[in-house]
C-alpha cells in the first residue's frame, strides 16, 4: 500500500493470528466490498502500527477481548478514525459466555460463515442485507 492517506472509500483492518481463518475473512471482505482496502496483520503490535498510519477506517476485526482491546488502545485509535470494531476469537468468546463483556462491541462467534460475515457488516455499515 503506497499512500493509505489518500485513499477514497472503505478501509478494513483484520487481525488474527490464524492464517487460514485471516485468509477466509479477508477473501469474504473483499468480495463484500471489491473496491475497500483491506490490510491484515497477526499480532496486536502490527495491527496498532496500520491503525495509527490511517487517516479512517471502516471496520477493523480483532482477534481480541473487550478488555485486550481497550488496554491496547486499539478501540480508541478506531473509534478516533471513524471506524468500528467487530471482537472474535477464544478471548471475545469466553468474555461473551460469561456475560462480563466489559463494552458493547460486537463480537463474530464461531462457527461463522461468508453470509454472517456480510450481514454483520450491512448492519455494521446501515446498509441492505
Amino acid at each position: 500500500m503506497d499512500d493509505t492517506d489518500s485513499m477514497n472509500g472503505e478501509v478494513y483492518v483484520l487481525m488474527l493470528r490464524d492464517f487460514v481463518v485471516l485468509k477466509d475473512l479477508e477473501d469474504t471482505v473483499r468480495d463484500y466490498a471489491p473496491a475497500a482496502v483491506v490490510l491484515t496483520a497477526s499480532e496486536c503490535d502490527q495491527a496498532l502500527a496500520l491503525i495509527e498510519g490511517l487517516d479512517r477506517i471502516s471496520i477493523a476485526f480483532v482477534e481480541a477481548g473487550a478488555e485486550a482491546v481497550a488496554t491496547a488502545r486499539i478501540d480508541a485509535l478506531v473509534a478516533a478514525r471513524g471506524g468500528r470494531i467487530v471482537l472474535l476469537g477464544d478471548d471475545a468468546e469466553d468474555e461473551w459466555e460469561a456475560g462480563n463483556q466489559t463494552s458493547v462491541l460486537p463480537i463474530l462467534l464461531r462457527p461463522f460463515s461468508s453470509q454472517t460475515v456480510e450481514r454483520l457488516l450491512a448492519d455494521l455499515l446501515g446498509r441492505p442485507a
